[in-house]
């Protein structure tokens, strides 16, 4: 899907903003004051060791909730990426849906394989007070 690379910039923004109000009232009244950024989270998406090659594949990643708006144009509970290996980080701002559906589309869109998974989020960054970047992943078994 091509976004123009302005309306990335427009959504990282307003992201950053976002993350930046947030984090800063975090810190109003209590001891530790939080800094003033915000965050991706990420979902990587790896295909099982017994796939085969998926030439001028994608991902489509449907989420429970919002996947996020960051750098895309669509639907708010999916997104579709390239999938140029074995392994694809999917970046989803600042949510942290409980489950997603992803199905790996070969070349001409067909679909090869579905999973649906529930996501056990990790901190990676920041602090329980101010927040910070979360990780999750998922393998897809060979069709």
């Amino acid at each position: 899907m091509d976004v123009d690379l302005g309306a990335r910039w427009i959504a990282g923004g307003a992201c950053g903003l976002a993350a930046a109000l947030v984090l800063a009232a975090c810190g109003a009244g209590a001891e530790s004051v939080c800094p003033a950024i915000g965050w991706s989270n990420t979902l990587t998406v790896g295909l099982a060791d017994d796939w085969p090659p998926v030439d001028d594949g994608s991902l489509l990643v449907e989420c429970s909730s919002r996947c996020g708006m960051y750098g895309r144009e669509g639907p708010a509970d999916e997104l579709t990426v390239p999938l140029d290996g074995a392994s694809i980080v999917v970046q989803l701002d600042m949510t942290a849906p409980e489950s997603v559906t992803v199905t790996v589309l070969g070349a001409a869109g067909a679909e090869l394989a579905v999973l649906d998974a529930d996501l056990d989020w990790e901190r990676v960054g920041g602090s329980e007070e101010c927040g910070g970047p979360h990780a999750a992943s998922v393998v897809v078994p060979a069709p």
